[in-house]
């Protein structure tokens, strides 16, 4: 029965790749059938001030393609090392005040002024961290609404490959993880890392051992739940894609055996035409995957750029800072970099869900 039905998906696959895939166009009503056009419309502003206008024809050149994304990256690279220069030096500043009125305070004096030290760059450095911690929450949310176009579009170009089973459960594991990874972003992790930067310049203020512990447990808890959605993800991935390729091939095999004997002579012309046309799948699977990759990279781009250069100005800062301001404003500005990387980990694992998912549909092989 199932090989029955595997041949009459190829059957279906010679009807909807009667006009091949090329650099000049790609036939309408193939592009309709396997959302193509969907997935083109939902490209998300971010990816399109990034890249450009997107079609799954620009992916067929992808030389194209990264020359526009080199060209972006080196345009966002200086924008987003301006942006991220001033708050630092902010920090430093506030600093470097902390550590002239601590030179000319008594001891009980210093005391005052740690906390007002504290107090000025945990304002300082709030506005600048809360700011992209919510812009790192959207690049995780655009990446989920991208995903719902993008994986029924490679879910279909697989099937017309013959990898029924394996799409299926492809789809089901990359679509619910990643609505996982959505869920917890919003519910959780992203509330998670408000209330560290809270914490943290708290703990800095006071010079609470408590609350510096909470601030532990808060980062260890975000962590943990990122690092067991994208563990379970992976293996979940690996195992229903290995088993359901198995059952894959079994399936395509005996619809060659099926072909070959009830046909002798057209049905291996027929299994020869499908291989055919399954190959003409596997180029648009890649594609759309080429795309799809091109949009995930376009939506993050300004997010990784800003996050990992605030990162490291931030851990730059707070070793100039504890080397003339004392150990607790050091350890803030130290801390509030460490809520960068938290956010930066966050976005990059939906980013990765997504390249994972798309590697796994593109290099799976068919008929």
């Amino acid at each position: 029965m199932r090989a029955w039905a595997t041949i009459l998906a190829a059957m279906a696959a010679a009807l909807c790749l009667s006009a091949p895939a090329s650099a000049e166009g790609l036939d309408e009503e193939m592009a309709e059938a396997y959302g193509v056009n969907e997935l083109e419309q939902a490209a998300p502003e971010s990816a399109r001030d990034a890249l450009g206008e997107l079609s799954v024809e620009d992916a067929l050149d992808p030389d194209s393609l990264l020359e526009r994304l080199a060209s972006s990256a080196a345009e966002a690279l200086g924008e987003q090392l301006r942006g991220a220069v001033a708050p630092a030096l902010k920090l430093l500043a506030a600093a470097a005040l902390c550590a002239l009125a601590g030179a000319f305070a008594t001891d009980m004096a210093k005391r005052y002024v740690n906390l007002a030290g504290c107090l000025a760059v945990g304002a300082a450095a709030f506005t600048d961290a809360a700011g992209w911690i919510k812009r790192g929450g959207e690049a995780v949310t655009e990446l989920g609404e991208f995903s719902r176009a993008l994986l029924p579009c490679l879910t279909a170009t697989a099937a017309a490959g013959g990898l029924t089973a394996s799409a299926a459960a492809k789809y089901a594991a990359a679509s619910l993880f990643m609505d996982l990874l959505l869920t917890a972003v919003r519910s959780l992790i992203l509330p998670l890392a408000y209330a560290l930067l809270a914490v943290r310049i708290a703990a800095a203020a006071l010079d609470n051992g408590a609350l510096d512990a909470a601030g532990r447990l808060i980062r260890w808890l975000a962590l943990t739940v990122t690092t067991l959605i994208m563990s379970a993800f992976t293996l979940f991935i690996s195992f229903s894609g290995v088993i359901a390729s198995s059952a894959d091939a079994l399936a395509n095999k005996a619809a060659r055996t099926a072909l070959s004997a009830a046909l002798p002579v057209v049905g291996g012309i027929i299994s020869d035409a499908a291989a055919a046309l399954v190959a003409g799948a596997g180029v648009l699977r890649a594609a759309v995957g080429a795309l799809g990759a091109a949009v995930v990279l376009g939506v993050c781009l300004a997010p990784f750029l800003a996050l990992g250069l605030r990162y490291l100005l931030y851990k730059a800062a707070a070793a100039l800072a504890s080397a003339f301001a004392g150990g607790r404003v050091g350890a803030l500005i130290s801390d509030v970099g460490s809520v960068f990387a938290l956010v930066l980990g966050v976005t990059g694992a939906a980013a990765a869900m997504l390249f994972v998912s798309i590697i796994s549909f593109v290099r799976a092989v068919g008929l």
